[in-house]
């Protein structure tokens, strides 16, 4: 008999999860899923079918053996899990899917196995519409057989990859979750300076969008140069906004301080979130660091270039 699954956490990642977990992933009953405004989780069930709302976390914990956790800061992970933390959970899995700091995740990890319960830390890599496609990156971390429980519904169902740290604390799935975020900053910032460049050089960013996408067929390359040269950053379409990634920012930093690495490519990407809060607004896509190049080059905030 296959495991009862529940969801709490429905934000844009966490919608795009639970979608393809009901289409994909060959549930034996309905999917259980809660979210603390009501509302949006009855819009949501309505839509992708095969799945109970909980009216509340109890009763999704007393049905639900594995509870999946997708929220959207340290804050409310900290809310969520101190109401679970009072409810009977011992022999159920928790996979928390949030990014937090890998102290959290340490911490969480321990409170819930001093209640007999089990614990699986798998962030993800990739932003909502790569979600929605199943092209996510999961990295879980935690006991291998806990770990062999939700393999089903990983790769070809939530994520095109798994980096399996099987056996390893579930603080070091958290820990590569943060530093991958070195890569996606300087990624963007890499993109943003090649199309501004191009925009200013006179090619134009539509023959610069076509070398991204050659080079770099697949996600998220493709889906940031785009997402820049379509102005989506500068018409409140925030899906990662500038203030919480310069919060997320500020904790990498301080890692790397303390492990003493230099960052200085990193440092000019967290440099022009400012330039892009500044322009727009704290709930600014973190694509505005395209914004914040451009104008840093003598050109608008948003995008006018008509070669595109």
């Amino acid at each position: 008999m296959g495991s009862q699954l529940g969801f709490i956490g429905l934000g844009q990642m966490g919608q795009a999860m639970t979608a393809n977990l009901v289409a994909k992933g060959h549930l034996k009953s309905p999917l259980i899923i809660y979210n603390r405004t009501q509302q949006r989780a009855e819009e949501h069930g309505s839509k992708i079918g095969n799945c109970v709302v909980a009216r509340n976390l109890e009763e999704l914990i007393d049905a639900c053996d594995v509870i999946w956790t997708c929220l959207v800061d340290e804050e409310a992970v900290s809310e969520i899990f101190a109401l679970i933390l009072k409810l009977h959970i011992e022999g159920k899995l928790f996979v928390e899917c949030s990014t937090i700091p890998p102290d959290a995740t340490s911490q969480l990890a321990q409170h819930i196995q001093d209640k007999r319960a089990s614990f699986v830390a798998m962030p993800v890599f990739g932003e909502p519409g790569m979600a929605r496609e199943g092209n996510l990156i999961c990295v879980p971390a935690g006991s291998e057989s806990c770990i062999k429980r939700i393999q089903p519904y990983l790769d070809g169902v939530i994520c095109r990859a798994v980096i399996d740290l099987s056996g390893e604390n579930p603080a070091k799935a958290t820990l590569l979750k943060n530093i991958g975020n070195v890569l996606i900053m300087t990624t963007i910032e890499q993109i943003a300076e090649a199309l501004v460049f191009a925009e200013k050089s006179g090619l134009g960013t539509r023959h610069m969008k076509s070398l991204i996408s050659t080079m770099f067929p697949r996600p998220p390359h493709t889906v940031y140069s785009s997402k820049m040269v379509n102005g989506d950053y500068a018409k409140g379409e925030s899906i990662v906004g500038v203030g919480k990634a310069k919060t997320l920012a500020s904790r990498i930093q301080d890692l790397a301080l303390a492990s003493k690495t230099s960052l200085k490519s990193y440092k000019v990407a967290v440099d022009h979130l400012t330039v892009a809060e500044a322009e727009a607004g704290p709930r600014c896509d973190i694509m505005g660091i395209y914004g914040a190049v451009r104008v840093e080059s003598g050109l608008p905030f948003g995008p006018v270039d008509s070669n595109i």
